[in-house]
């Protein structure tokens, strides 16, 4: 056990050099720019059309073939921007769980080092009390708690097997609606089922780069 402890024991001199996270320069970072020298909010839209404001621009309409191009190349531009965004942040991801591992090291050890010193003692002292649980002291509180038992059904076909024959309460059977049954029953049958709310799919345009 001491064996044990000792290899765990950590190095103070470790314990307090910190772990720096290791961040993308800002020039790998893909947002959209933010204006930060906006001190107002901008002014309201007049209720009604102003006269002497001209009016806009006519909205753009698509109606040729180049123009639907154009959108198409938009579209696809924006959308590996969003790929290359939630790939970063993927990896960022990863990098700020490797980094709280590290830095959380030392400190881990630390506490199941001093916790497996304290305890013996505490649960010594513990046991000499009628009632309470918990010693309190100037810098804290130490206490035992009780917690939930466990299982772990390792066989399931075994375990339920078992139940069959010796526990069939223990058995659970979980009534479930099959969604293809009943939409098959309302798109072919025109049945109106009770409780269910039925729309035919829309057709949805798919945008996609050439090969």
């Amino acid at each position: 056990m001491q064996a044990v402890l000792d290899r765990v024991k950590p190095d103070p001199a470790q314990a307090l050099k910190p772990t720096p996270l290791e961040l993308p320069s800002p020039a790998d970072v893909l947002y959209p720019d933010l204006d930060l020298t906006l001190t107002q909010a901008p002014a309201a839209f007049p209720e009604s059309p102003d006269p002497n404001v001209p009016a806009p621009a006519q909205t753009f309409i698509v109606d040729s073939m180049m123009k639907m191009d154009w959108c198409v190349s938009k579209i696809i531009d924006a959308e590996a921007r969003n790929a290359r965004r939630a790939e970063l942040a993927a990896t960022l991801h990863e990098r700020v769980d490797a980094w709280l591992t590290k830095a959380s090291t030392a400190d881990n050890d630390s506490i199941a080092y001093l916790t497996s010193l304290l305890r013996p003692f505490a649960v010594s002292e513990i046991t000499k009390q009628r009632r309470s649980r918990t010693l309190f002291l100037p810098s804290g509180s130490v206490s035992l708690k009780k917690l939930p038992d466990k299982l772990d059904i390792t066989d399931t076909e075994a375990a339920m097997a078992w139940a069959s024959e010796n526990a069939p309460n223990a058995i659970i059977i979980k009534k479930e609606l099959s969604r293809s049954v009943l939409k098959s029953l309302i798109v072919s049958q025109g049945e109106a089922v009770p409780g269910c709310e039925f729309a035919l799919g829309p057709d949805e345009l798919y945008v996609r780069a050439n090969a």
